[in-house]
């Protein structure tokens, strides 16, 4: 059995490290339940005070360059990138789909 500490310096980091490894599997087998489980432990975890990350939204499609779940969003003109993995609207979706304010978009 894993333990870490909730105390721990980077013990969010870790957890949402985790939350991509599930994403990742999710987006290899296409499977929706993976999906739909992220964003409710995504929940569950907001609930218990662990901040959301930024690259939390690996898990959706961007709704810029319509990167699939699970693979980095490329520069669009307009759309840079920058230091960023993520578009900061695919971001801004995933924080807004963890928090319950929009549903989960389907289909993948």
């Amino acid at each position: 059995m894993m333990h870490f500490e909730l105390n721990e310096p980077r013990a969010a980091e870790r957890f949402w490290e985790g939350m991509r490894e599930i994403a990742a599997a999710a987006t290899r087998h296409q499977d929706y339940e993976l999906y739909a489980a992220i964003v409710t432990v995504g929940r569950a975890a907001l609930s218990q005070g662990i901040e959301l990350v930024p690259s939390g939204g690996l898990f959706l499609r961007c709704p810029v360059c319509s990167a699939v779940p699970g693979q980095r969003c490329i520069n669009l003109p307009g759309h840079l990138l920058g230091d960023s993995q993520l578009h900061s609207e695919r971001a801004v979706l995933a924080e807004r789909v963890i928090r319950g304010e929009v549903p989960l978009p389907v289909p993948l």
